[in-house]
C-alpha cells in the first residue's frame, strides 16, 4: 500500500511519514463534540485538513475513557482526537504523538489556542518515543493506507504501553477484518463498541478474559 492518501483530491500525509509538507497553507477546523467547542488549525498534506472526518467523529462520540489516569492518542495529526478526550476528561493526562512534525506543531499550538493543560504532544514513531511509558487507554484513527507493517505494531506495541486492565481502542471502515483479528491474536479479547455509517469501533482490553470463538466470530464479521 501507498504511504500516501487522496483527502480532496489531493496527497496527504498521515503519521507514518515523517517528511514535511512544503509550502502549502493553513487550514481552521471548528467543531463541538461531546459537549465541547473546538477550534483547531490544520495544514496541507495532513490527513483531513479542511475538516473531522467521519472516522475519528465516529471514535470521539464511542471511545470508552476512565475519569483519570493516562491516555495515548497514537497518530494525532493536528490534535482532533487528542484534544477532545482532554477537555472532556479533565483528570486525564493525555499524550498525543505523531512521527510527522509538522503534525506535532500543530498539536502543540492548537492545544495552546483551546487551553488544554493535561494534554502534551510528542514526536514519536509508533512507540519509540514511549519507552517505559503506560496507559489506562490508548486510542487510534489508524493509518490504513499504511498497511499491516504499521497498524500490526500499533497493536504489538499497546499490549506492552498498557496497564493491566486498560484499553485498545481503534476506529475502521467496514470490511477491514485483519486489524480485529490480530488485536484479538495480541489481546485475547476484541470486542465491536460502535458502528455508524460504514465505521467500527473495536476495544480490547489488557488481561481481559478471551472472547468465545462464536461471539468474536459474530463481533468481526463485517455486515
Amino acid at each position: 500500500m501507498s504511504a500516501m492518501a487522496e483527502d480532496d483530491g489531493k496527497a496527504t500525509q498521515h503519521y507514518f511519514s515523517k517528511a514535511p509538507v512544503k509550502g502549502g497553507r493553513k487550514y481552521a477546523l471548528r467543531l463541538e463534540i461531546r459537549g465541547q467547542r473546538i477550534e483547531l488549525s490544520s495544514f496541507s498534506g495532513l490527513f483531513s485538513k479542511k475538516r473531522v472526518d467521519l472516522g475519528t467523529e465516529v471514535l470521539i462520540e464511542s471511545i470508552i475513557l476512565p475519569d483519570a489516569g493516562e491516555a495515548l492518542d497514537m497518530g494525532c495529526g493536528c490534535g482532533i482526537i487528542g484534544i477532545a478526550v482532554a477537555k472532556t476528561r479533565r483528570r486525564l493526562k493525555v499524550t498525543m504523538v505523531d512521527v510527522n512534525p509538522m503534525a506535532v506543531k500543530l498539536a502543540q499550538d492548537n492545544l495552546e489556542d483551546n487551553c488544554v493543560s493535561n494534554a502534551v504532544a510528542l514526536e514519536s514513531d509508533l512507540y519509540s518515543a514511549l519507552e517505559g511509558k503506560t496507559y489506562d487507554v490508548i486510542f487510534s484513527n489508524p493509518p490504513l493506507a499504511a498497511g499491516y507493517k504499521v497498524i500490526f505494531p500499533l497493536i504489538e506495541g499497546a499490549a506492552e504501553h498498557l496497564n493491566e486492565g486498560g484499553s485498545l481502542q481503534i476506529v475502521l471502515r467496514k470490511g477491514v477484518n485483519a486489524i480485529p483479528k490480530k488485536m484479538e491474536e495480541v489481546f485475547g479479547n476484541v470486542e465491536l463498541i460502535a458502528r455508524r455509517s460504514g465505521y467500527k469501533v473495536f476495544r480490547s482490553i489488557k488481561g481481559s478474559s478471551p472472547a468465545s470463538p462464536k461471539s468474536s466470530a459474530e463481533k468481526h464479521k463485517a455486515k
